[in-house]
């Protein structure tokens, strides 16, 4: 099924606005507090994942275009800067195979855990934490993550 480009970009940004946090979390007074929205530069470390209770679940994976092939995808994020087409954050996927046509631009890098990705020519590679990406709007790519989760920032961009 593929989904429109502007609806899937921006459907994060409507889930995120409207859902409550379904992971196991613990109680708010534990959760370390995210990075201020007005800090001019937010830092993602690598090795250091991103706090569960600080991301929201995204839902079915076909809400951002993904097709789930195997596993019970979960998925969640932070979205830490959105305007005008573009989108920056955290994203977390647990476990499986997704086949995503990609909604958007979009530049990552893994910030813990790995994920291998495969497009449409058969190119693969397995990212590992530090190690970045691109891919371009319209793409179709496999997304595997063999382990428990993989979390990335990310910088989406929508062009018409």
């Amino acid at each position: 099924m593929r989904v429109s480009l502007r609806s899937a970009a921006w459907s994060m940004v409507a889930v995120l606005g409207m859902s409550s946090v379904v992971w196991a979390n613990p109680p708010d007074s534990e959760c370390p507090p995210a990075a201020a929205a007005a800090s001019a530069m937010l830092v993602y470390e690598i090795g250091t994942p991103v706090a569960q209770c600080q991301l929201t679940d995204l839902g079915d994976p076909a809400n951002l275009g993904g097709q789930v092939l195997e596993g019970d995808v979960k998925i969640a994020a932070r979205v830490d800067f959105a305007q005008g087409g573009m989108l920056a954050g955290v994203f977390q996927s647990t476990r499986g195979r997704v086949l995503i046509y990609f909604p958007f631009n979009e530049h990552a890098t893994i910030i813990t855990g790995k994920v291998t990705l495969t497009d449409e020519t058969g190119q693969t590679k397995t990212y590992h934490a530090g190690e970045s990406y691109f891919i371009r709007q319209g793409s179709v790519i496999l997304w595997e993550v063999s382990g428990p989760l993989v979390q990335k920032s990310f910088f989406n961009f929508t062009t018409p």
